[in-house]
């Protein structure tokens, strides 16, 4: 099995979301934290992401004659390279992006469903940016993109702190090459 294809499964996806807060888990909390995946198809998926390296087993503890296994998400093991990127279909991409955006949906439908919904308070938008960018200028911003993540990405738990989400989506808008020169010139 690929790596998108372990990591873009429906209910593996779900479980790698549990793990995205860095903390370890036994089979027996993430069930808890998952209580709509029944527990044998649990197991199933957990095996296939320890066997495709997404998870690492990181603990073994001895309980009552079994063996309770700690998993953590190994980041790097998600990461997606350009190469990999490059040798799936359109089809597929097409796929994979759909899916992504189902489970943003159902993010903010499940963010909806609280109690109480401050759209100030709790930093929630969405919203779509122009940027007119040439190859370079694109390589620099996501350079400095990724910057700004990584600064805030170390962030540890703590008690003022709510995990936030953030989604990104970059393609290029309608206008591109030819078009885009002959419309607004061709100049830097």
């Amino acid at each position: 099995m690929n790596k998108l294809d372990a990591i873009l499964h429906p209910i593996r996806f779900k479980i790698i979301q549990r793990f995205l807060d860095g903390k370890k888990r036994t089979a027996k909390t993430l069930a808890k934290e998952v209580d709509d995946i029944p527990q044998a198809t649990l197991y199933r998926h957990l095996d296939t992401l320890v066997k495709t390296n997404i998870l690492q087993v990181v603990e073994e503890n001895q309980i009552r004659g079994t063996i309770e296994k700690v998993y953590a998400l190994d980041l790097s093991a998600i990461q997606i390279s350009p190469e990999e990127i490059q040798n799936i279909s359109k089809e597929d991409h097409l796929q994979y992006f759909m899916f992504f955006t189902a489970q943003l949906t159902k993010e903010f439908e499940a963010y909806l469903q609280r109690e109480t919904v401050d759209f100030a308070r709790d930093g929630v938008g969405y919203r779509q940016r122009h940027f007119y960018l040439s190859d370079d200028e694109l390589q620099q911003f996501m350079a400095d993109l990724n910057k700004v993540f990584q600064k805030y990405s170390n962030y540890a738990p703590g008690e003022k702190r709510t995990l936030r989400l953030f989604s990104t989506v970059i393609m290029p808008g309608a206008e591109r090459g030819e078009k885009n020169d002959e419309k607004h010139g061709s100049g830097n």
